[in-house]
């Protein structure tokens, strides 16, 4: 919905202006656009699975199946809340809701092994939809000098033109040389605004 101008008239009381009704009437929708805009959702990977994921130096996609304990879709923007959500926890992606929205997102993830001594993990947001990341528009480089475990935690802020909207955003990650084994996996993705407003 494009915003919509409560019409004052040309002068003070001139009769030309919009009526109450019709004015706030206005209002309101312009109050609904925004209310409707922001939201999040907050991803968590199920821990009594047990499930573990190795990053090796070749891309892996993020998985997070989003169905922890801890997992809340209650806050999602309006427009969707009940209908879809900010991830797709079976295709492993981030699912925008619509052409020019502005998002930020939070990865925590729990290394709770390495092998080789790996200094770097290496994050990429793809938006190709691709089996390996082809279209990437983030890359951030987490260092993994410590010794497990231990949580690390990488947040950024993200916008969405056409090729997001299609694919989705997918999460792929690398190591500089070896092995880190991830536990804990959890994103939370805040939509703070909307292409439409």
């Amino acid at each position: 919905m494009s915003k919509q101008l409560v019409n004052i008239g040309a002068s003070p009381n001139d009769g030309t202006g919009d009526g109450l009704r019709t004015a706030f009437d206005k209002v309101n929708d312009n109050a609904t656009e925004l209310y409707n805009t922001s939201g999040w959702g907050y991803y968590v990977e199920d821990q009594a699975v047990a499930s573990t994921q190795v990053i090796t130096t070749t891309s892996s996609l993020l998985q997070i199946d989003g169905l922890g304990l801890l997992t809340n879709t209650d806050y999602l923007p309006h427009e969707i809340r009940g209908i879809s959500d900010l991830w797709d926890g079976v295709n492993n992606k981030i699912t925008p809701v619509g052409i020019g929205d502005g998002y930020t997102l939070r990865l925590d993830l729990q290394i709770t092994a390495k092998t080789a001594t790996p200094t770097e993990l290496i994050l990429e947001l793809d938006i190709s939809g691709a089996a390996t990341p082809t279209s990437i528009i983030v890359e951030r480089v987490i260092g993994t000098s410590k010794t497990p475990p231990y949580t690390v935690s990488i947040g950024f802020p993200i916008f969405t033109l056409t090729n997001f909207n299609n694919n989705g955003g997918q999460i792929f990650l690398r190591t500089d040389t070896g092995t880190v084994t991830l536990t804990k996996r959890q994103i939370s993705i805040h939509r703070i605004s909307n292409g439409q407003i």
